[in-house]
């Protein structure tokens, strides 16, 4: 329809007039044409000349003149068009084009898609992500503003400021690094801009000194009714051969954290997969990566593909982008001021800058939706998360879902994962199933034989809990072998698709196996809970022996059916048009539960300084009772014993290596009998246990 602007007059008909007349008799007298109501306002009509390029009028009158002394109408203007300009994202900050992880101009699919959430003004107001870290400087410009003091604290110092301290590798930038990632402020002038720039950064100083079991926990769950999202960058050492974390207090705090943090809603925890890939290290072997209740971030280059450092594992949920190689760019992103920093670099890198972004874009989901649940966010990155580098090992399960060991169930994208939360129903309560557990004492064979175990799982088994589908899948053992390394676990869903939960690592030769450890794989995700499920172990060592003691089967999962999952995936595809983004449309958020203030806050000021307390009391007793055994072994050569049988055990991560020595005293043949000394270093409570067995003469 071509109309011309300057001719299309809004009128309102008086409808109190005794003389009404319609619309288009108004328009007749006026010599315009009616287009009728202007949209669902009542009253309104737009009126237009009938010829565009028309100048001259009935009776040399204007409309608007006829307008004016109209008495049926009570207003009237004529239109202009409007200056309107699309909400491009041409921030002042210098490194903002730098930033190719937000704007992606070389390749556009490589990037976080986050420029047109912006667009809608979603930017994580209302929300407090805590860096949980070596410090954060929170006098720095991009920061500042966004800085939150009643979310922070220094463990480290035990004093509200988490503000870093200059060391002598000067890498106490990490905390502040993170930081401006998640919530730099734009259009400062000054370096870059976070991905979520609207919302509140706060700092637990803790990795700045020796980290205990208790001190963790505190971290975990430090102003928990203020920081909505904890953001962890940090983990057990990536070298191929550890194994470890976290402990009973820090497991404690994590669950009760998801529970009673946020106001009832729950906090939600994200950590990085771990930078050990060039040790073949994997992410299973980290117990906060593999943790249900933490969202495990991977990373991937600007390439979409995974860098040299990353690490495989099943139980990753999703990748964002990092640094890559030498020849591809890295994270751009604040700095500290200390030592050599100057406020910005363009060098961050690692899976340490992949879990800020994710981060992020959890406070940019929790703006739209304050009432998703760690188990929802988990949920949506799931139905959202999109395929990249074709060459992974992606493979579909029962449930339509796609993953693989590299890159989880894919690259998360800002857009999506805020559309999709747009439209979220929470997910029902968690419920859970375990098996029974298995003791045996069955030998491990060399590959290609496997030794298999099987384990079904009925409808009638899943009925108490009401179980229908799966989360999480774990699998705990205990395994002795002496070149842990070598052995590879595998598990088969239902649907029949396999998760290498317990991967190769070449240079793990540690001999003390595993006790009670714990495997998971999300790689079920979405599928029915019952069938029956596989355990595959195969040893790719000719030469080492290994038996497996015990095992145990856990599902995780809600009683939504299959159908309900089906149901989801179909109503998060329509909203990635954003379709609900453009419109007023809301869901009501229900109050978060009502968690009792004993629950709330289950450790009182005295009991954590206690803790703390404890902490250093066994550290102290650790250092002096390694020197003291150490003394000893020195020691025990000048011992005026006509015979002696000597056995050392050395325990590493609470698992006990024998060492047998075997020395006999070339003076004293004609005697038989002997002495046993077991000195044993419990590495839980870094005590010393001495067994003395019975002494002969």
């Amino acid at each position: 329809m071509n109309l011309n602007p300057r001719f299309s007059i809004l009128i309102y008909i008086c409808t109190s007039s005794s003389s009404v007349l319609s619309p288009f008799q108004v328009a007749e007298q006026a010599g315009l044409h009616n287009r009728g109501q202007i949209g669902h306002l009542e009253g309104h009509y737009l009126l237009c000349s009938s010829h565009p390029g028309a100048n001259v009028w009935r009776n040399n009158l204007h409309p608007g003149k006829v307008l004016a002394n109209h008495p049926n109408v009570l207003w009237y203007s004529q239109e202009r068009v409007l200056s309107r300009s699309k909400r491009s994202m041409a921030f002042n900050d210098p490194h903002y084009p730098k930033q190719w992880h937000l704007h992606n101009g070389v390749n556009k699919d490589m990037d976080i898609n986050v420029t047109g959430v912006w667009e809608h003004n979603i930017t994580g107001q209302g929300v407090t992500v805590v860096v949980v870290d070596d410090g954060v400087q929170h006098t720095h410009k991009d920061l500042e503003p966004n800085y939150s003091p009643e979310g922070s604290y220094d463990l480290n110092s035990n004093d509200p400021d988490p503000m870093p301290h200059p060391d002598v590798h000067s890498d106490n930038h990490h905390g502040t690094r993170c930081a401006g990632e998640i919530a730099a402020v734009p259009n400062n002038s000054f370096c870059a801009v976070g991905v979520a720039y609207g919302s509140k950064v706060a700092g637990i100083r803790v990795l700045d000194g020796p980290l205990t079991d208790s001190l963790e926990a505190i971290a975990f769950n430090k102003h928990y009714q203020v920081n909505d999202i904890y953001s962890c960058s940090w983990g057990p050492d990536d070298d191929g051969h550890t194994v470890d974390g976290p402990h009973p207090l820090g497991k404690a705090a994590l669950q009760h954290g998801v529970i009673a943090g946020r106001r009832g809603f729950g906090s939600i925890f994200v950590v990085a997969s771990g930078n050990g890939g060039q040790y073949n290290d994997n992410c299973n072997y980290d117990g906060y990566a593999n943790s249900i209740y933490t969202i495990t971030i991977g990373a991937v280059d600007e390439n979409g593909r995974m860098p040299f450092y990353a690490e495989e594992c099943a139980s990753m949920l999703a990748v964002t982008f990092s640094s890559g190689g030498n020849k591809l760019r890295s994270i751009v992103t604040s700095d500290w001021f200390m030592q050599q920093g100057t406020g910005c670099t363009e060098s961050h890198t690692g899976t340490s800058a992949a879990a800020p972004l994710a981060a992020g874009m959890v406070a940019l989901m929790l703006q739209v939706r304050p009432c998703l649940g760690w188990r929802d966010v988990q949920h949506i990155i799931a139905f959202t998360a999109t395929k990249c580098d074709n060459s992974s090992d992606w493979r579909e399960n029962g449930a339509g879902f796609h993953h693989s060991h590299q890159h989880g169930f894919g690259l998360l994208n800002a857009w999506k994962l805020v559309n999709a939360a747009k439209v979220w129903e929470p997910v029902p309560f968690l419920v859970s199933y375990q098996s029974s557990v298995f003791k045996e004492k069955v030998s491990i064979p060399s590959y290609p034989k496997e030794l298999v175990r099987t384990w079904t799982v009925t409808a009638a088994d899943l009925a108490l809990s009401g179980m229908r589908t799966l989360e999480h899948v774990a699998v705990t053992v205990t395994i002795t072998h002496p070149c842990r390394g070598n052995l590879e676990i595998v598990l088969f869903c239902p649907s029949g698709i396999p998760s290498v939960i317990g991967a190769r690592r070449a240079i793990d030769r540690d001999s003390a196996g595993y006790q009670d450890w714990t495997f998971s794989t999300v790689r079920c995700w979405g599928e029915r809970a019952d069938g029956q499920y596989y355990l595959k172990l195969s040893d790719h060592s000719k030469l080492c022996v290994g038996e497996l003691k015990q095992w145990k089967l856990t599902l995780y999962g809600s009683s939504l059916t299959f159908k309900d999952v089906k149901d989801r995936q179909m109503l998060v595809k329509d909203a990635m048009s954003g379709k609900y983004l453009h419109s007023n449309f809301s869901l009501p958020c229900s109050p978060g539960l009502d968690i009792p203030s004993e629950i709330i806050s289950p450790f009182t000021s005295s009991s954590l300084r206690f803790l703390l307390l404890l902490g250093c009391f066994a550290l102290f007793w650790s250092l002096y009772y390694i020197l003291e055994a150490a003394m000893a072994h020195l020691d025990l050569r000048g011992l005026q014993c006509l015979s002696w049988r000597k056995t050392g055990h050395r325990v590493r991560n609470g698992r006990r290596v024998e060492e047998a020595l075997d020395e006999e005293d070339e003076g004293s043949e004609e005697r038989e009998s002997g002495v046993e000394l077991h000195a044993v270093l419990d590495s839980e409570a870094k005590m010393p246990l001495i067994d003395r067995d019975m002494m002969t003469t």
